[in-house]
């Protein structure tokens, strides 16, 4: 017997967690596929004649609909114990310990399934899955890869390609792959949301901001608005990005990435009393993320607060993770101790920027204005 299992239930999840904007943002809604108890309706529809085995089988996955994961996997087990050929029951298995997030374990009972049953692509695709969540994107693409050359087109192994695609920056794929389902199905309003994304990180601005509209006219999400902002500031329109960043807020409020994106936004319309209490919220959410000190120190810098900027900036140094990094935050050091007047400061930070990065154009310039 071979059916289909958990082919979204599964992947959907990763589907959710992975879209995201540079960052931790609201998950994104996934196509809906049959589950478990549908997918295995041929094995399982009248259980009472089969093996023992089966009859653990099918009483494993009820288990696993209802939620009892420990339940589930231990009737997988003994269903296996009973029945070694019963391989249906691996395939199960796999999606168990998916569940319990043991993704190596999970690989180990997708593997013994393929091993034996390899035309089954949702089994490909759920192998994907669990590769994907232990880090291995490359082996993930190969699965997902044979999946679709076993059923090409099919718009939910398409959306977890993009899903790979995305967690990658393999932003050529997404937009072929978001442009064929949306040349042969009604839009789906992710599908563009994606697309538009991935045009944007190619600076397609223009082709972006057309697909990220059209999306929320189909769903007003806040990953929608938040994206369509994020364009927005791209082509300079600000305010519109600031209206866009609200309406995310106002559909999510804990969208922590949307608070910073208005802050930058209010940043570039000199609103730096409001950008700095947006930073603050988003600091408040992400205290060990280097970004949001970096960026609060910036704005607090030029609102005259240059012990607060400082203050941040030091901050951003201790969480910074390049050199890059580094040598802006100095440069912030840099600055503001220059506008507090602390001359001999400022040139020590500009300094240490270009001990980080040699080639920091605004911290040579910078030092040489400050050199006797």
């Amino acid at each position: 017997c071979r059916w289909v299992v958990h082919p979204c239930r599964m992947f959907g999840r990763i589907a959710a967690a992975l879209i995201v904007a540079c960052g931790v943002v609201p998950t994104i809604a996934t196509v809906g596929v049959p589950g478990s108890a549908a997918a295995a309706a041929n094995i399982c529809d009248d259980s009472s004649r089969g093996t023992a085995a089966v009859k653990l089988l099918c009483a494993g996955i009820e288990r696993q609909d209802r939620g009892d994961i420990d339940g589930a996997i231990a009737d997988f087990q003994r269903a296996i114990e009973l029945q070694p050929n019963l391989i249906e029951a691996h395939l199960m298995l796999g999606t168990g310990y998916y569940d319990k997030e043991d993704f190596a374990q999970a690989i180990v009972e997708f593997n013994k399934y393929l091993a034996v049953i390899s035309d089954n692509y949702h089994a490909w695709s759920n192998r994907a899955a669990a590769l994907l969540k232990s880090g291995n994107a490359a082996a993930a693409r190969a699965d997902i890869d044979r999946a679709l050359a076993l059923n090409p087109h099919d718009p939910q192994l398409l959306w977890n390609r993009i899903v790979i695609a995305r967690a990658t920056h393999d932003w050529p794929s997404i937009i072929t792959d978001t442009t064929w389902l949306l040349d042969h199905y009604p839009p789906e309003a992710k599908w563009l949301v994606q697309r538009g994304r991935a045009l944007e990180e190619e600076s397609r601005y223009t082709a972006s901001l057309a697909d990220l509209q059209r999306a929320v006219e189909l769903s007003p999400t806040a990953v929608a608005y938040f994206y369509l902002g994020i364009t927005r500031g791209d082509l300079g329109q600000y305010e519109s990005a600031v209206e866009d960043f609200t309406r995310a807020l106002a559909i999510n409020s804990n969208l922590a990435l949307a608070y910073l994106s208005r802050c930058k936004a209010q940043y570039e319309l000199q609103q730096f009393r409001a950008g700095i209490s947006d930073c603050d919220e988003y600091v408040k959410r992400n205290p060990e993320d280097y970004e949001g000190y970096y960026v609060r120190g910036i704005l607090r810098s030029r609102a005259r607060d240059q012990s607060g900027a400082l203050a941040d900036y030091h901050r951003a140094i201790e969480l910074a993770n390049t050199a890059s990094e580094r040598a802006n935050a100095w440069y912030g050091v840099g600055l503001a101790s220059a506008r507090a007047g602390r001359v001999k400061d400022a040139r020590q930070a500009y300094e240490r920027a270009l001990e980080f990065d040699p080639e920091h154009r605004l911290a040579k310039e910078a030092l040489s204005r400050l050199r006797p």
